[in-house]
Order: C-alpha cells, then sequence, then structure tokens
C-alpha cells in the first residue's frame, strides 16, 4: 500500500503529502439493497471534504487475491492556458497516461518520482502526444522546464479500485467483487483504514468521521 500522496494542482499549488502513521479503526457498516450488476457490488459513500486542491482518495484492497481488470478509458493529461489539465491524475498501476499539448506554446513533460529521480523529460508540440505506462506505485511530480509555474501531480495505485472523491466527500465505487477490504482514506495529511465487509448489491459507507 502507498504510503505517502503529494500533488499539485496547474498552477504549482502544492497540496501537502499524507502520513506515513495508518490509524485502524472499527470495521464499518455497509448496508446492501438491490444492484444492477448481477453478483457485483455497488459502493456509495462519503469521505471527508477536500482540503486544498485534491478531494479525498479512497482506495480499496481486498483480503484475498483478485483479478481487476485496467479501466477502458485512457487517462489524459494535457497542456493549455500554460497549465497541466488535470493538474492530478489518479492512476493504476499498469496504466498508460498520454500527454498532450494543446496550445502553440512549446512545453516539456518533466516527470520524476517521489525520489526526485527523473522517468523522462520530453519537448511538446502543439497537437503532440507522449505515452507513457506507469508500472510503479509511487507519487509522481509533473513540471514544464520551459514554465515553471506549470506543475501536476500523478499517484499511482495497486489498489484494484481507487477513486477520487468529490469536493464534498461523496464518491462512487461501480462493479466491486464482493468480499473483505480495507479501505483507506488519503485527506490532505491524514491516511486512515477501516476494515470493510462488501456485498452483493448497493453499499453504503460513512468515511466522513475518519
Amino acid at each position: 500500500m502507498l504510503g505517502v500522496m503529494t500533488a499539485a494542482c496547474g498552477q504549482g499549488a502544492p497540496v501537502e503529502p499524507a502520513s506515513e502513521s495508518s490509524a485502524l479503526i472499527a470495521p464499518a457498516t455497509l448496508s446492501a439493497v438491490n444492484s444492477t450488476d448481477a453478483g457485483l457490488a455497488h459502493l456509495v459513500g462519503m469521505a471527508p471534504p477536500a482540503r486544498g486542491e485534491v478531494g479525498s482518495i479512497i482506495l480499496l484492497d481486498s483480503d484475498t487475491e483478485i483479478d481487476v481488470a485496467l479501466p477502458d478509458d485512457t487517462p489524459v493529461m494535457d497542456q493549455y492556458g500554460r497549465m497541466f489539465n488535470p493538474g492530478f491524475l489518479l492512476v493504476r498501476q499498469g496504466e498508460t497516461v498520454t500527454f498532450t499539448n494543446s496550445e502553440e506554446d512549446l512545453h516539456t513533460v518533466h516527470v520524476k518520482d517521489s525520489a526526485g529521480e527523473s522517468l523522462f523529460n520530453i519537448a511538446t508540440l502543439m497537437e503532440s502526444r507522449y505515452d507513457f505506462t506507469f508500472d510503479r506505485e509511487d507519487s509522481y511530480d509533473v513540471v514544464c522546464n520551459t514554465h515553471t509555474e506549470m506543475q501536476a501531480n500523478i499517484l499511482v495505485v495497486s489498489s484494484p479500485y481507487a477513486v477520487l472523491a468529490e469536493r464534498d466527500g461523496s464518491f462512487t465505487v461501480p462493479g466491486v467483487i464482493p468480499g473483505s477490504y480495507t479501505v483507506t482514506v488519503l485527506n490532505g495529511q491524514n491516511r486512515t483504514e477501516r476494515e470493510i465487509e462488501i456485498v452483493t448489491g448497493r453499499n453504503e459507507l460513512d468515511l466522513t468521521g475518519l
């Protein structure tokens, strides 16, 4: 499980890293009702509201080995208005991110891992495209060397289910395989964990008290 999370908005305002420590609290209570996906679960919940630019991040890790395919949609980080858009991406380990430039300015995409090691540093022209597969769980800084005010962050997680909550803390996780999970919430500097049992159908989870 990833121990540290950092993020930055497109204008370079950093979100403080999460604490290394975890708080294990009492198991959550989930309620199950009808499901639209036979045999699967649909999780609906509330997490703490956003602190800074990035909302709560919810990660689900199964207590048993499960096989969950990577999302079909390719995450895209574009450059326009002298900003990275979006300024934060949450992706799963093994996903490929597409970097594009939608304006006439010459930019670069320079990605560094949490240790400060450079993964790649490329120049981007208008309508250019560069694909990169993130195969290691970590928090990555993204900068433009030409325009230093352009900063972003990519958080790569190994969790089979990962979602960025809305600013008010609301979130949904569809198509979850039922079973026992550890749910981790990253919110600003806070990192908390909870053991939950997910059942077929609709599951409701309140994480606001963490």
